[in-house]
């Protein structure tokens, strides 16, 4: 309406201002696109503040890898962004389990935001556990001996399923002592499974 008003006035420059209407559209529109990535990025810190099993490094990296690959920078990724993210972190996987991780990550959040992005990267890497920490781990079972006993993996209450996995793929070993009356008894050899599964 001012605008029509100026040009039926014939008035061409405002003596108070050097900005055009057309100068000052183009700031604005600066100023509401910092604004709308300020916003998302104070949201992905909250989620990432929330995130206590990932360390800071992996956090950052996350976080960096995201933002990248949202190219459109609508905090969301498309399967195509999303494969390609974690080809970059060097977890690459086939055509179809992409497609159902993404349609998973998108039922479960409405659309793959940086939430389901950082949720997905913690089950990611929650589910890989390096050899010296599963080697600890059967020490703590063993009471720090080189061999696991039956009753040593149902007192760590691990599931009867995992206990005849375990039996059937650890080298057996034999031990004198370790039966009823301290005669010899069955033992399973983890430290050799271990070095076996881990090459």
């Amino acid at each position: 309406v001012a605008d029509e008003e100026c040009r039926s006035a014939n008035i061409e420059e405002n003596e108070y201002t050097i900005f055009t209407r057309e100068d000052l559209q183009f700031e604005y529109g600066l100023v509401e696109s910092a604004v709308i990535k300020k916003l998302k990025f104070i949201d992905n810190q909250i989620v990432s503040r929330n995130m206590s099993n990932l360390t800071p490094v992996q956090l950052e990296q996350f976080e960096s890898t995201f933002r990248y690959f949202d190219r459109d920078e609508t905090n969301t990724l498309t399967l195509a962004e999303l494969t390609a993210a974690l080809a970059s972190l060097g977890l690459v996987y086939s055509d179809e389990d992409m497609a159902t991780i993404h349609d998973e990550l998108v039922r479960a959040y409405g659309a793959l935001t940086f939430e389901a992005f950082i949720n997905l990267m913690v089950d990611i890497t929650e589910d890989q556990m390096s050899s010296d920490q599963l080697r600890d781990a059967f020490r703590g079972i063993s009471n720090d001996k080189p061999f696991v006993t039956e009753l040593d993996l149902k007192l760590a209450m691990l599931p009867p399923v995992a206990i005849d996995y375990l039996k059937a793929t650890m080298p057996i070993v034999t031990v004198n002592g370790t039966g009823a009356n301290g005669e010899a008894a069955q033992a399973y050899d983890f430290e050799t499974w271990l070095d076996g599964v881990f090459v």
